[in-house]
């Protein structure tokens, strides 16, 4: 069976495609690492040529209100209708937990959205709505966090490891479609603060961590349920404990990551390799001479420093696929390396990403990656 996991190259589509192509299928991993845009429709017909299913584990490196419902929105009808035009018996997208009860936030607005047109449409459907990731607890800190404060709503929150929903949205994307929804968390309710102060602590992190029942979470204010699935959810089975032994190490300072190597029978990463899992969406990852940038889910790296001044490009500002240097506001797309805005003219030396399971790999040795003049 063909199946296209668009998105293939995230945190979720990765471990997909791991799994289905065990399986025996025949998995095209789709991003626009790979040539394929499902906001500009570039590649999606080739890539969904003869597809039996088509998976949309896609999402926004923007969370404004329009910018989301814009990538949401065109993303989808351009995957349905070339679904449609090709023929493919399913169409499975993966939701969020509650956002019909959270229409304040813009993106879980963007969510309802991408549902409706998912319902709408003459393509046979699966719509599965997941709770938090454990792998993403950690960027919830990271954009709540004022100087050093990190304000968290005290609300109950039943999260779920990535890999779970892999196994989850795997099985159903091979079975047949539901034409409807259906909701997977985790094994066990936490409330959310407690559980970001347990986060924190295990990297060693100083951050004060705050109860605040007001804050805004997505843009919007919860309630204690607002996240918790109902009763008929499917369940997963790693246990936040064990998740978080057998991450600790990577969720640790890096400095002291060499010296702590594998947990729980996790191998040490080696010095050209990342962990999936700590690097958002819309975030920057530096390594030695190279920075590791996710963009939509997907992973590209390019020299660290600007070719103009050598300014530090992770320190810079990342808009979509478009990095600013934050000495002279030089501008550059992190896939190919080109120039965007001057003053500088050289592109940036690119290097190539290849993501197993939950580590990333950059093909070029760290201490050897030429920076340009």
């Amino acid at each position: 069976m063909k199946i296209v996991v668009v998105g293939g190259s995230g945190v979720l589509g990765s471990r997909l495609v791991t799994l289905l192509t065990r399986d025996g299928h025949e998995v095209v991993a789709a991003s626009r690492r790979s040539g394929v845009d499902a906001v500009t429709g570039e590649g999606l017909a080739d890539a969904l040529k003869g597809a039996s299913v088509v998976v949309d584990v896609t999402n926004s490196s923007s969370v404004e209100d329009a910018a989301v419902m814009k990538f949401f929105t065109t993303a989808s009808r351009n995957l349905l209708a070339g679904a449609a035009a090709a023929g493919v018996g399913h169409h499975l997208i993966v939701s969020v937990v509650g956002a019909e009860r959270l229409l304040r936030s813009g993106y879980l607005r963007a969510k309802c959205a991408q549902e409706k047109l998912v319902k709408d449409s003459p393509v046979p459907y699966t719509i599965v709505q997941a709770t938090q990731f454990f792998e993403f607890l950690t960027s919830i800190a990271d954009a709540a966090t004022r100087g050093t404060a990190v304000r968290i709503p005290p609300v109950r929150i039943q999260p779920i490891a990535a890999d779970d929903v892999a196994r989850a949205v795997a099985k159903m994307a091979t079975g047949s479609p539901l034409n409807g929804s259906v909701e997977i968390g985790g094994p066990e309710p936490f409330y959310l603060d407690g559980l970001i102060r347990r986060v924190l602590g295990a990297r060693r992190d100083p951050r004060d961590v705050i109860s605040d029942p007001h804050v805004r979470y997505f843009g919007t204010e919860l309630v204690e349920r607002s996240l918790v699935p109902g009763d008929e959810a499917e369940l997963g089975e790693i246990r936040f404990d064990d998740w978080l032994n057998r991450t600790a190490h990577s969720m640790s300072d890096q400095s002291l990551q060499p010296a702590i190597g594998a947990i729980a029978g996790e191998r040490a990463l080696k010095e050209n390799e990342f962990r999936v899992s700590e690097v958002p969406s819309g975030s920057v990852l530096l390594m030695g001479h190279v920075a590791v940038f996710c963009v939509e889910g997907g992973f590209c790296a390019t020299q660290a420093r600007c070719p103009h001044r050598q300014g530090p490009l992770s320190e810079g500002t990342l808009d979509g696929s478009t990095v600013r240097c934050p000495l002279h506001g030089a501008e550059f797309d992190v896939w190919t390396g080109v120039v965007l805005r001057g003053p500088a003219t050289q592109p940036l030396k690119t290097y190539k990403v290849t993501i197993e399971g939950d580590v990333g790999r950059i093909d070029a040795p760290l201490t050897q990656a030429v920076e340009g003049g």
